[in-house]
C-alpha cells in the first residue's frame, strides 16, 4: 500500500495495474482506499478482468516473459488454484477478457471508461 499513498500524495490520475485479488475480496481494504481517495478528492474506481484458465493460457505463452516460465510447466497445478468464477464484493466494473468474448476488448474498455468517467 505504500506505492499507493505516493500516487495519491502527487495528486495526479493514475491506473493500477495488478492482481489485487487478496485487497479486492477484502471490503475493509478498498473501504480504507475509498476513504483515503476521497479525503484527497480523489474518485476510485475498480475494474476486474475476467478470464478463464484457456485464454490466460494462450495470453501467457503469446507474452513470452521468463516468469512466466513457472506456470507454463505446472500449468495443471497452477490452474487448479485459480479461482476464476469468484469476482470481487467491492464494487467493480467487469471486462470480459475471454478469448472469443462477445463484445471486443477495445469496445468493453471505451464502455467502461465512458461509466467511470461520466
Amino acid at each position: 500500500m505504500t506505492q499507493h499513498r505516493g500516487i495519491l500524495n502527487v495528486g495526479t490520475s493514475a491506473i493500477l495495474s495488478a492482481p489485487f485479488i487478496a485487497e479486492l475480496k477484502d471490503e475493509a481494504w478498498f473501504t480504507r482506499l475509498e476513504n483515503r481517495c476521497a479525503a484527497k478528492g480523489i474518485d476510485v474506481a475498480a475494474i476486474w478482468v475476467r478470464c478463464d484458465p484457456e485464454s490466460m493460457r494462450e495470453y501467457i505463452e503469446f507474452r513470452g516473459a521468463a516468469r512466466d516460465a513457472w506456470k507454463l510447466e505446472n500449468w495443471e497445478q497452477y490452474a487448479a488454484s485459480l479461482n476464476v468464477e469468484t469476482s470481487p464484493p467491492t464494487a467493480h466494473v467487469t471486462i470480459d477478457n475471454r478469448l472469443g468474448a462477445a463484445i471486443s476488448l477495445a469496445d468493453q474498455t471505451r464502455e467502461a471508461l465512458k461509466r467511470i468517467l461520466t
